[in-house]
């Protein structure tokens, strides 16, 4: 199941390969994508609501083939939290 946010962390470090604008803050997102797939944090529908909008609004300034990435990584977290318990 933590394979979907390893994927996107993976993907949005592609897309911050891809990206001169907002590289440094898709490197973050991917890191803390990374952390919680290995489940060193706390995973709940909160905080991955708040990775997904962050990633909304960088997405928002990007174009191409990195914001094509985005929207991947942030689809990967819609389909990780369809199984989360919770909310």
């Amino acid at each position: 199941m933590a394979d979907e946010l390893s994927d996107a962390s993976d993907t949005l470090r592609e897309a911050s390969e891809l990206a001169d604008q907002h590289r440094d803050r898709l490197e973050e997102r991917s890191d803390a994508l990374a952390e919680l797939a290995t489940g060193d944090a706390q995973v709940d529908h909160g905080r991955l609501a708040r990775e997904t909008n962050k990633l909304h609004d960088i997405e928002g300034d990007l174009d191409g083939d990195a914001a094509g990435l985005v929207t991947e990584a942030r689809d990967l977290i819609a389909t990780y939290r369809e199984d989360l318990e919770g909310v």
